[in-house]
């Protein structure tokens, strides 16, 4: 996995509390490229990066990016607080959306633009950067695939995301971290549509079923998914459950990630010294909730559902 994305109105307000939260430092975008190598009309100072373990996360206003290079651009149009978007590490994202085209999925380059064979996602960033994102009507979320260019993945690796370093390896757990975290366990999306899923995750991007299972704490029927080095779940909600408002409209919804850690008190006895309201959802499982995390959930665990 490249990144998910969290988008927020009020960008310090994110990055302190990510920062109180996760106890990681935040990294502006514009420091974690080499900027000799990017074109100056690209727009600075519209996201912060977290490395959380295993985790690379981007907090990105909407308002701030549309600037400069992207002027004009409106994937994030009005959208409120909430995660906008996941993206993929690709070899070859030209391959990678002409196999998306085959299965019925469009998708559109950073400016607005539909891929093409005639037009290749090259990034305004530089040439030799590649990103493009799934059209939501067709693919039923944004999910981004990037290939970043080889001359730009050391400085990269150094800050932003460590994984492309030849040689990192996961982490045992940080006796100094407050989290305890031991690894990321998987990202859960709710979906009324879960063969569309599969057509993005699995026909498209070479993805593989590793099981299903009932979610009793969603009222849905997941279907797990691993590509790359994670695992995705996609939950059906019962039609009466709760969480099938969130998928009326035949979108996907990315409801929030899970974090495998050592000790649930430590968890809670973190959190509320850094003053973030937990909800004890078994004697496994503790969650900040999407309206203390600007509209996503994070779930700790200590045991994988799969």
């Amino acid at each position: 996995m490249y990144h998910p994305t969290l988008g927020v109105h009020d960008l310090e307000v994110a990055r302190e509390w990510f920062t109180r939260v996760f106890a990681r430092p935040a990294f502006r975008w514009e420091d974690t490229l080499d900027p000799k190598l990017l074109d100056p009309d690209y727009p600075r100072n519209y996201s912060f990066f977290f490395f959380i373990h295993d985790l690379h996360y981007v907090v990105l206003c909407p308002q701030l990016h549309a600037t400069g290079a992207l002027r004009g651009q409106t994937r994030y149009q009005d959208v409120p607080e909430g995660m906008i978007g996941v993206g993929w590490y690709t070899d070859d994202a030209v391959g990678m959306f002409d196999r998306l085209t085959e299965h019925g999925i469009t998708s559109h380059d950073q400016k607005g633009r539909r891929i093409t064979s005639e037009n290749p996602p090259v990034s305004p960033m530089a040439p030799d950067i590649h990103v493009g994102f799934t059209d939501p009507e067709t693919a039923g979320y944004r999910h981004e695939f990037v290939r970043i260019g080889d001359r730009h993945l050391e400085y990269y690796s150094r800050q932003a995301d460590p994984r492309l370093r030849p040689d990192w390896v996961r982490p045992p757990v940080d006796p100094n971290d407050p989290l305890r975290i031991e690894r990321t366990s998987h990202h859960t999306f709710l979906t009324a549509d879960p063969e569309r899923a599969e057509r993005v995750y699995v026909d498209a991007a070479g993805g593989r079923v590793i099981g299903q299972r009932r979610n009793e704490e969603l009222q849905a029927l997941s279907t797990f998914i691993t590509l790359g080095d994670s695992v995705v779940e996609f939950a059906v909600p019962d039609p009466k459950s709760p969480a099938a408002a969130r998928v009326s409209s035949g979108l996907d919804y990315y409801h929030g990630i899970s974090l495998q850690v050592a000790d649930i008190e430590q968890v809670e006895t973190h959190l509320a010294h850094a003053g973030v309201p937990t909800r004890r959802l078994s004697t496994e499982v503790t969650s900040i909730d999407p309206e203390a995390a600007f509209g996503m959930q994070w779930r700790f665990i200590t045991r994988r559902p799969i």
